[in-house]
């Protein structure tokens, strides 16, 4: 791969987890600013986000065809279905509304777990993704372990996981970006 190749990659590649950070932290807002809205609003509001963020993330494995992963591709099929099965289902109970997004969130991690340990050699920021993964791994196991805790609990750990994942993913945007500015300067 040239060096400017390189660069473009990381701009990129810092770009598109920027925007998908950026799409978790208004997930975040209107999940909190809205607590008491119905289960019919919120899988809408889920349905969406899901099928943003894998549309975006698939698009970068597209993007990219010289250094993409079969796992950001897997990611990115896992949140549009994931996110389709929301928005075709809007009668979905408060339980199994937590066990969509519990399930969405648990393999959603695992294979972000993957594509962080395969980029481990490539990116030294690797560990931010590992550590994405690992809070999106947990919030799915913390919610399919406790389904129905209550609307409001649902409502409280989503937010919660989209703030932190928004602002990890933003930070491993910025990393990349970073890196892709410092190439330049270095190469000048």
């Amino acid at each position: 791969m040239s060096d400017t190749a390189g660069r473009k990659l990381f701009q990129h590649s810092g770009t598109a987890l920027i925007f998908r950070g950026a799409l978790a932290l208004l997930l975040a807002f209107l999940v909190a600013s809205l607590p008491v809205a119905t289960v019919f609003a919120l899988v809408y509001v889920f349905g969406v986000f899901a099928m943003t963020d894998g549309l975006t993330n698939m698009a970068h494995y597209f993007y990219d065809p010289a250094r993409h992963s079969r796992w950001s591709l897997i990611g990115g099929f896992i949140s549009v279905a994931t996110g389709i099965v929301a928005v075709s289902w809007p009668g979905i109970t408060a339980a199994a509304l937590g066990v969509l997004i519990g399930a969405w969130a648990l393999v959603l991690g695992i294979s972000q777990i993957i594509l962080a340990m395969d980029t481990r050699t490539t990116v030294r920021a690797w560990w931010i993704w590992m550590l994405t993964a690992l809070v999106t791994t947990l919030f799915g196991l913390f919610v399919l372990v406790n389904p129905g805790a209550g609307f409001l609990s649902v409502v409280a750990l989503l937010a919660t996981y989209a703030a932190v994942s928004g602002v990890l993913l933003i930070a491993s945007g910025i990393k990349l970006r970073r890196r892709a500015s410092s190439s330049v300067m270095l190469a000048h």
